[in-house]
Parts: C-alpha cells; structure tokens; sequence
C-alpha cells in the first residue's frame, strides 16, 4: 500500500523490485514459473505483434502448409474423376461404335406392294388339278385296281379303255403292237414307295416288277375317271429308234430319251467352245445317240441337268445335221417336256 507521508517528513523512495519490473503479468499470474508456456505465450504474442507477410513461424505458415495440402488433395481428387469419367465415357463411345444397330423394318405400303396380290385376284377362286382334288387314299383305292388291269392285259383291246384319250391312242397304239398283243407285266407290289408324287396335273406312283425293276404309272383324273398314260409307259416316240438311226431324218422328231452331260466333241461338232454335248439313250437302253446344243444358248440352260453326272428322262425333238455326218450325231432342236409325261397342251 502507498502511504503519502505527513507535513515534516522525507517522502521514502519509491522501490521497485527488480523481479517485480522484469516480470510480466502473465508470468506474476504463473506461481509455478512453468518457463515452456511462457515461451510458447512470448511466441504468440510476438506473432500477433508481427503482420502476417512477415511472420517467419507459426499460424500463417501452418495455414500455408494446411492450404498447400488441401490444394494437392483437390488436384488428385479431380484428376481420379476425370481420368475415370474420360475412360468411361470412351468405353461407352467405344462399344456404341461397336455395337450393331439392327435397322428398322420398313414400312410396306400393303395398297402399292409388288408382292401382294390385288383385291379382284384374291376374291378368284383358284381350281386344283383335278387329280389333286381327291384325297391320296381316295386316290388310291381308285388307282390300284386300274393298275392291276393295264399290268395283266395282253392285247391292245384289254388296255384301250385304261389310257388316257383312248381315241386319240388307239392308231399309235395298234402301230407299237402291230399283231394286238401285249406282254403282261408281273408286279409284285404296287406303290413300292409309299407315296404320290404329282405334277402339274397328274399323279405318278412307282411299282415294283418280279424282276426287281422300279416301274411308273402316271394317272390323269378326267370325266371318265382316272386314266393312265400309255406313251411315257412304253417311252413312244415318233419314229422307232432303229428306223431314226438309219433314215437320219433332217426334220425335226420328237423322241423320249434319258440324257446325260458327255465330252465327245468329234468330226462336225469338236468345237467344244460352241456347243455343248449330251449322250441320249433310247428307253430300253438299246440305242445311243449323241445330241449338240449351242452352249450357253436358252436351251442349253433348259435341258442342262443340275448336275454333270445326272441321268434325267426328257421329251425332245432332234434332227440329223446335213452332209456327211457321224451317223450317231444329232442336233437338239427344241425341249419339249423335263419327263416323259406331256401337257396336256402339247399332247
């Protein structure tokens, strides 16, 4: 406590203890003399005094450091999400360019499209052969005993009502059987095959004879019922095939052969370059005729079986070249049915 002295007497100096001046508040608040937080309060202290741009320690530097990491975590963190957003967007623009787009169907027109028929054609009605308007059993519980019939008749009279335009048969008929009788065929079972096979308008089944020897009947259905058809039956043509080979005839005949691509190009017809060569066979496999068709021509590309090797019967008409031919050289005139069996129309 200061006391201020009385009138008469020395004012007593005024003593400050040293301890008391080279002490700081702080340190007189601190009865324990604890030296390192004193350092620590005389360091932050000096900071506050310090502008910031100066500070050579302490807050401003550690908030330099905290930023710095900050900033390199955000630059990591946005490098990792754009290198993956880039590789996902790339495998997705990949794949996209990859993938196959199936194109929409188009849409048909029905009233303008080419492959639709009209109103007026559908409301036609479409007729069936004939033949094929009967059921195949029905067919063949009529076609079975006719067959069994044409087999066993021995003249000319006995087949005449089984054939198909019996009028119109009847002279080339009695012409191929000159004496009026026939050679009755053994067949052991009818429709060896089990099935029907039909074309354009008639119906052909296949038997078996007691010589082993698969035979066919073709039937056509008309208004006296069904009928077979004779001359694909004996394989008739025009002219026989021995009176063919030795008159030559240099108009056109009309055969029934089995055909066969052949390379046999000689005397009038070695340019093989021009025409195309097959080998015709008579029906009962007697006779051998050499046939040329300009190659390449409609009717090369007509009669050319499917394959080289193949055998198909054919209805043709062929004449014999002029001058001093081969006598077993011909010329393919014209295809006029892929069988032995004719159209009605050319019949």
């Amino acid at each position: 406590m200061l006391r201020i002295p009385s009138e008469g007497k020395e004012t007593t100096p005024l003593v400050i203890a040293q301890q008391a001046i080279d002490s700081t508040p702080n340190e007189r608040k601190n009865p324990n003399n604890d030296s390192h937080r004193r350092s620590k309060r005389k360091k932050k202290q000096k900071e506050a005094e310090t502008p910031n741009w100066e500070a050579s320690a302490g807050t401003w530097r550690s908030k330099k450091k905290k930023n710095a990491h900050a900033l390199r975590s955000v630059a990591v963190w946005t490098t990792v999400i754009v290198a993956t957003f880039g590789s996902t967007y790339l495998l997705f623009k990949e794949k996209k360019a990859t993938a196959i787009v199936e194109p929409k169907p188009a849409q048909v027109e029905i009233t303008n499209s080419p492959l639709l028929l009209a109103d007026e054609e559908l409301d036609e009605t479409i007729e069936l052969p004939t033949i094929m308007q009967r059921s195949q059993s029905e067919f063949l519980s009529l076609a079975e005993p006719a067959a069994e019939k044409f087999f066993a008749a021995t003249s000319v009279d006995e087949i005449l009502p089984l054939v198909r335009d019996s009028e119109k048969m009847r002279a080339k008929i009695y012409a191929y059987y000159p004496d009026g009788k026939i050679e009755a065929t053994a067949i052991t079972k009818f429709n060896v095959s089990g099935q029907v096979s039909y074309k354009d308008s008639f119906a052909a089944v296949s038997s078996l004879t007691s010589e082993f020897e698969q035979v066919q009947l073709a039937f056509f259905d008309g208004k006296d019922g069904l009928k077979i058809d004779w001359e694909s039956w004996v394989g008739w043509s025009e002219m026989p095939w021995e009176k063919l080979i030795d008159a030559k005839p240099q108009r056109p005949i009309l055969i029934r052969a089995k055909l066969k691509t052949v390379d046999y190009y000689n005397f009038g017809f070695a340019d093989d370059s021009k025409w195309r060569a097959y080998r015709l066979s008579s029906p009962d496999g007697a006779h051998t005729l050499y046939g040329y068709i300009e190659r390449n021509s409609l009717l090369d590309e007509r009669l050319r079986p499917p394959e080289k090797s193949a055998s198909s019967a054919v209805t043709l008409k062929i004449r014999f070249p002029e001058g001093k031919e081969q006598r077993n050289q011909v010329v393919i005139h014209d295809m006029v049915s892929d069988g032995w069996v004719l159209p009605e129309t050319k019949q």
